[in-house]
């Protein structure tokens, strides 16, 4: 997160590992977006 903050980047947590949503609150850095699966961002990368 911190390296994506850090470059200006949109940064994503996919909740497919170990850190829950509840979780997000304990670090101060934070994901500009939450998924629960990779799969959420398929529609965002392949072509119409």
């Amino acid at each position: 997160m911190v390296a994506g903050i850090e470059a200006g980047l949109e940064t994503i947590l996919v909740l497919t590992g170990v850190t829950g949503k509840s979780e997000i609150d304990r670090f101060p850095f934070r994901p500009s977006r939450v998924v629960n699966s990779i799969a959420d961002l398929v529609p965002e990368v392949t072509p119409q």
